[in-house]
């Protein structure tokens, strides 16, 4: 149980940090790179819980969201080097 607070909290601080480059990045970049690593905490703490519940159900629903979040950020790379052109 304190290993899980801790894994949450420090996935919490550095979920703060993405969110604050979220919302202040100064390039489009920047914004979908915070975005992407924000997703990527956002499945670890889902896989966290899961291991301490010892459910397979957030097994499915990480990797659902670490494909949706991989798509999500290639479209984005696409969108922004069609930008430069």
């Amino acid at each position: 149980m304190i290993g899980l607070a801790i894994a949450l909290s420090l996935i919490a601080v550095g979920g703060a940090g993405f969110l604050y480059r979220l919302l202040v990045g100064p390039s489009l970049a920047d914004r979908v790179v915070s975005l992407d690593g924000l997703l990527t905490l956002i499945v670890t703490a889902v896989l966290a819980w899961g291991a301490f519940t010892r459910t397979g159900t957030y097994l499915t629903l990480g990797v659902v969201v670490a494909l949706v979040a991989f798509l999500g950020t290639s479209a984005f790379a696409r969108f922004v080097e069609g930008r430069r052109r």
